[in-house]
């Protein structure tokens, strides 16, 4: 039997006139990363793979691609009375570009300025189950301005994106944004524990792929009573639905209700209010 011509599933093969669609879009991104005084950061693709783990919950800690030792160190591995995956590992692909720029800032933190703005456009992968638009290997253009926790830094940032969907012709496009610190203090009202909080976020972040029905029954599955699930979902569907409201308005409405869910939670009313700032400049901003 022939071999396949077909790439492995997951994969693609880009094509000259594709490639050089794809360049042009890159191109337009890198310029305008570089207009906002952002610097270009290259890292390997593979890592540590302590590095790599633990850093995306159990669920993703899976879908890493993870790379064999090699030699005598993969003999003597293979020699213990207990092999697990992780015993016969020592590089993984790398998952995303976030903890690639943790470790290059932990390393090289000195040489870098104290407001660090970089960017990196460069394929990732993922050792998931190749579903309609979604694939193993995938470029990311990330952007992070690292040493400054101001909406002022975040607002560049949304700024930024919404200049480069300008200027490839994207319109009614939206930009969501979301705070790490309302969804721990949500998590904290709903009384999961801080030990669940990265596997409760892994389930939420799955609403595209398995619907809120899918989230709310994997909630239940944890063993998250009604009022907790309903206090962390009942907002996930709104978000598509602005009608005739105006952005402003929405976004107001929203974090309204955002802030009655959660009372007198401190680190929730600071995280509100940071993303009253950020809406504020993004609308200067514009």
């Amino acid at each position: 039997m022939a071999p396949s011509t077909k790439p492995p599933s997951g994969f693609r093969d880009f094509l000259p006139g594709e490639v050089r669609l794809r360049n042009h879009v890159f191109g337009v991104i890198e310029e305008v990363y570089r207009s906002y005084g952002f610097e270009q950061l290259d890292t390997p693709a593979m890592e540590r793979l302590d590095t790599l783990l633990g850093k995306y919950g159990e669920e993703g800690d899976q879908l890493l691609f993870k790379v064999l030792m090699r030699g005598d160190k993969l003999t003597r591995a293979l020699e213990a009375d207990e092999v697990r995956d992780t015993d016969l590992c020592d590089m993984g692909l790398r998952y995303d570009l976030t903890v690639p720029l943790a470790r290059v800032y932990a390393q090289s933190r000195n040489e870098f300025p104290r407001i660090f703005k970089r960017f990196q456009i460069a394929p990732v992968w993922r050792a998931d189950r190749p579903q309609k638009g979604r694939f193993r290997e995938f470029y990311q253009c990330d952007v992070d301005i690292v040493g400054s926790t101001s909406m002022t830094v975040e607002a560049e940032v949304t700024s930024a994106l919404a200049e480069i969907l300008e200027r490839l012709n994207f319109e009614g496009f939206r930009i969501h944004v979301n705070h790490r610190k309302v969804l721990s203090a949500l998590m904290d009202v709903a009384g999961v524990g801080t030990d669940d909080h990265a596997v409760v976020l892994g389930t939420l972040d799955k609403m595209d792929k398995i619907g809120l029905d899918g989230v709310r029954g994997e909630l239940d599955a944890m063993g998250l009573d009604a009022a907790a699930i309903s206090l962390l979902t009942d907002q996930l569907p709104q978000v598509d639905e602005r009608g005739d409201r105006t952005v402003a308005a929405f976004n107001a409405e929203m974090l309204d209700k955002l802030e009655a869910r959660l009372g007198a939670n401190a680190d929730g009313a600071a995280a509100i209010a940071d993303l009253r700032r950020l809406l504020e400049l993004a609308s200067v901003s514009r």
